[in-house]
């Protein structure tokens, strides 16, 4: 294997694992900060009790979560940016393409677990979430699916850009990884 393939398959790794490590780290920190926020237009009451319904489950539960739920797509971020990385432009923003890209990816997660949640309420028959949303939904002014789903697409956006600046600093990039190589320089029929 020549030496260009192995470069961008080692960056492409790198990627892959650094967005694997760190992704679901700074997401699980930031999902109950930003879950408050999002939940803030409501009133102060709401955020308040947001946040100690955050406190009393502690980040620690909350990374636990972040890392079982969140490694898979943030592996997928990371490989799907370093394929992006290697074919865009030397000017293109790669954090702004790196948040955009987390955000997808987290948004794909949600609608697969809403799926499966409609399909476990589909096969059980009755509405188990209803006690729940009579207790929790007037703390949400757009709901709770969608606070949820606002905070998790930011989480994974914020994550994204993290991991993407991170590379940036490591120099961790499969950018001209596999551009050609120069062409050799014409021998000079000098005589």
């Amino acid at each position: 294997m020549s030496e260009r393939p192995r470069r961008f398959f080692l960056a492409l790794i790198g990627l892959t694992l650094l967005f694997a490590a760190f992704g679901p780290a700074i997401g699980g920190v930031l999902f109950a900060p930003i879950v408050v926020l999002l939940a803030a237009p409501h009133g102060a009451e709401a955020a308040g009790s947001v946040g100690g319904f955050a406190a009393v489950f502690g980040h620690g539960l909350a990374l636990v979560f972040a890392y079982v739920v969140g490694i898979g797509p943030a592996a997928a971020a990371g490989f799907v940016y370093g394929l992006w990385d290697a074919a865009a432009p030397a000017g293109a923003p790669r954090a702004l393409a790196a948040a955009i890209i987390g955000g997808a990816i987290t948004y794909c997660v949600f609608l697969w677990f809403a799926s499966i949640g409609a399909a476990f309420e589909a096969s059980v028959g009755a509405d188990v979430s209803a006690e729940f949303r009579t207790w929790i939904e007037p703390w949400f002014p757009r709901g709770f699916d969608g606070t949820l789903r606002d905070g998790l697409i930011a989480c994974g956006a914020v994550a994204g850009l993290a991991c993407a600046m991170a590379a940036s600093l490591i120099g961790l990039t499969t950018q001209g990884a596999l551009a050609p190589a120069p062409a050799p320089p014409a021998p000079s029929g000098g005589g």
